[in-house]
C-alpha cells in the first residue's frame, strides 16, 4: 500500500543553518586569538567558503520550498492510487513468475522431484547435478522451455562436457542463461516502452496529478536500470580481457554472476560479493576487481595453470543502493540462503577433487558473507575476506559457520571512509571484523588516498584492488592456497 511521505522542511532548514554556523565559527577566531595583521590560513579560507556556500544554497531552498512545500508534504490521493495499481501489477507479475518457477511463497525454494525423465528438478543442489546429468540433451532444453530461470538451480553445471554425447556438450548454466539474456533484455524494453507511453499520456492530461507522475517517473527508471543492468551484463560477457566469461545467474529481478573461467574446473575458486549500490549496471567494474584478484592468485602461486583458478562476481541479492538502508541488516539477511546455495551448488557441480573455495565480501558485500555463515546458515568455504568491512552480524570469527578448518580474515585501509561507520554500525551489523578481540586474522592494506586535511575517503574503501597493493596481494595468496604476506604484527 503506498504511504504518504511527509517532508519537515523546516528541520531541514535548520539543520543546514546550523552546519553553516558551525563552518563560520571555525573560520573566525576568537576575540584576541589571533594578532590583527595575522592572514586567515587555508582552512580558515575554505570554512568561510563553505558556509557561505551553505548559506546561499539555504536561500535557495527556503525559496524553492515555499512554493513546492505543500506537495512535498504529502503524496495526493491519485498518487497513491496510482502507486497501489502499480503494487498490484508488480505483484501479479511476481506471482506469475514464482508460479512459473515453482517457487513457493515463503522463499525462492524450488519444487521437489527428480529421476530421469521428471520434468520438476530436485531441490537440494547434489541431487540436482546428478539429476541433470541424467537427463539427454532434448529433456535438457524441455526443462528449459517450461522454466527460463533453471540455469540459476544450486548445482547446475556451470559448462559440462560429454565425451560420450559430443551432442551434450555445454548444456549448462552458461548456456541457458546466456538463452535467456535476450529474453529478460525484450521483455525488459518491452516494460520501459509500456511505462514510457502511460507516462506520457499522464503528463498530456489536463490537471495532471503530481504525486501520480512522480511515482510513475521512479517506477520508470527502476526498469530503465534494469534494462541497462542486463546491457552491462552482455557487454561483459563479451569481453576478451582475460579468461573466458561465464553466465553462472540471471533473472528478472537485476540479480546476476558472472565467472572468469570454468569454476567447474577450477582447483582454486573465488567468489566476490560487492556492496551498497552495486547492481548489474556496474558488473564492468565488479569484473574488472576479479581479473585483479585472477592475476593475483597466478603471480602468487607460479606453478597454477591458467584454467586452474576460476573467480566469481556474485550478485545474487538485492543489495542496498543508498547508504541510509546500509546500516540495517534486513538486505544481507534476505540474501543469506540465496549465497550459501550458490556455494552449495558450486560445491555439488565441481568436477574431481574439491577445490579451494574463498568467498570475498566488500563493504555490505561482507556482512551478507556473515549472514550466510550464521543464524543457522553455513557457507561451504575454505577461507572468507571481509573488505573494508562495517560489520558480519557476529561477535566472534568463531561464530561463523565455515567448511571445517576454515580461516577468517579481515582488512580495512588506513584511510577508508567505512571507518566512520563503526559508532553506528557496532549495534545494527556487529562489530567491525578488523578490531583487536573479535578473533579474525587481520591484513594489511596501502592506506588508501586520504581527503583533504588528512580525512578518510570513499577512494580509499574502493583502493583494495589497485596495483602492488598489500590487500590485493593478500588476497591472491589466499586464493591460491598460500599464507597471506601482510599480516598485522608480522615484518
Amino acid at each position: 500500500m503506498a504511504q504518504v511521505v511527509n517532508v519537515d522542511t523546516d528541520g531541514l532548514i535548520k539543520a543546514a543553518a546550523t552546519v553553516a554556523e558551525h563552518l563560520q565559527g571555525a573560520a573566525t577566531p576568537p576575540t584576541g586569538a589571533l594578532p590583527p595583521a595575522a592572514a586567515p590560513s587555508p582552512a580558515d579560507v575554505a570554512a568561510a567558503q563553505a558556509a557561505g556556500a551553505i548559506r546561499t544554497r539555504i536561500a535557495a531552498v527556503s525559496t524553492e520550498l515555499a512554493v513546492k512545500g505543500p506537495k512535498l508534504r504529502g503524496v495526493t490521493t491519485g498518487a497513491a492510487g496510482t502507486l497501489q495499481a502499480q503494487d498490484a501489477e508488480n505483484a501479479d507479475r511476481i506471482a506469475a513468475v514464482r508460479a512459473r518457477r515453482g517457487i513457493q511463497a515463503a522463499g525462492r525454494h524450488f519444487k521437489q522431484g527428480g529421476g530421469p525423465g521428471d520434468d520438476v528438478p530436485p531441490n537440494d543442489p547434489r541431487e540436482f547435478s546428478k539429476w541433470w546429468q541424467s537427463l539427454s540433451p532434448a529433456e535438457k532444453d524441455r526443462v528449459y522451455s517450461n522454466d527460463h530461470d533453471i540455469g540459476n538451480h544450486p548445482g547446475m553445471p556451470w559448462d559440462p562436457s560429454d565425451p560420450a554425447d559430443p551432442n551434450n556438450f555445454h548444456l549448462g548454466k552458461d548456456h541457458y542463461n546466456r538463452l535467456h539474456l535476450p529474453e529478460l533484455e525484450q521483455q525488459t524494453q518491452a516494460d520501459v516502452d509500456r511505462m514510457q507511453r502511460s507516462l506520457d499520456d499522464l503528463m498530456a492530461g489536463r490537471n495532471a496529478d503530481d504525486g501520480a507522475i512522480y511515482a510513475l517517473q521512479s517506477q520508470l527508471a527502476a526498469v530503465k536500470n534494469h534494462l541497462q543492468g542486463y546491457k552491462a551484463v552482455d557487454a561483459q560477457l563479451n569481453s576478451t580481457d582475460g579468461p573466458r566469461r561465464y553466465l553462472g545467474q540471471l533473472d528478472e529481478f537485476g540479480r546476476g554472476a558472472i565467472a572468469l573461467n570454468n569454476p567447474d574446473t577450477a582447483t582454486h575458486n573465488a567468489i566476490l560479493v560487492p556492496g551498497t549500490g552495486q547492481d548489474l549496471t556496474t558488473i564492468g567494474g565488479a569484473d574488472g576487481k576479479a581479473l585483479r584478484l585472477y592475476n593475483a592468485a597466478l603471480q602468487a602461486d607460479r606453478s597454477l595453470g591458467p584454467q586452474d583458478v576460476a573467480v566469481t562476481t556474485w550478485m545474487g541479492y538485492d543489495r542496498p543502493m543508498s547508504l541510509d538502508h546500509a546500516d540495517f541488516p534486513d538486505p544481507a539477511r534476505a540474501g543469506a540462503a540465496d549465497l550459501d546455495a550458490f556455494e552449495a551448488g558450486q560445491r555439488a557441480s565441481h568436477v574431481g577433487d574439491p577445490s579451494i573455495d574463498t568467498v570475498i565480501g566488500h563493504s555490505y558485500g561482507s556482512t551478507v558473507l556473515g549472514a550466510a555463515a550464521s543464524g543457522g546458515h553455513q557457507l561451504d568455504a575454505n577461507n572468507v575476506i571481509a573488505v573494508g568491512s562495517p560489520g558480519l552480524l557476529v561477535d566472534h570469527a568463531g561464530d561463523l559457520s565455515l567448511a571445517p578448518g576454515g580461516h577468517v580474515y579481515a582488512m580495512r585501509a588506513q584511510n577508508d571512509i567505512i571507518g566512520l561507520a563503526g559508532g553506528t554500525t557496532q549495534w545494527t551489523l556487529g562489530p567491525e571484523p578488523d578490531k583487536p578481540g573479535f578473533g579474525a586474522i587481520d591484513l594489511q592494506a596501502d592506506p588508501g588516498p586520504a581527503w583533504p586535511f588528512g580525512l578518510p575517503s570513499t577512494d580509499a574503501h574502493s583502493s583494495y584492488w589497485g596495483l602492488g597493493n598489500r590487500a590485493l596481494l593478500n588476497m591472491g595468496s589466499i586464493i591460491a592456497g598460500k599464507p597471506p604476506p601482510f599480516v598485522i604484527g608480522q615484518q
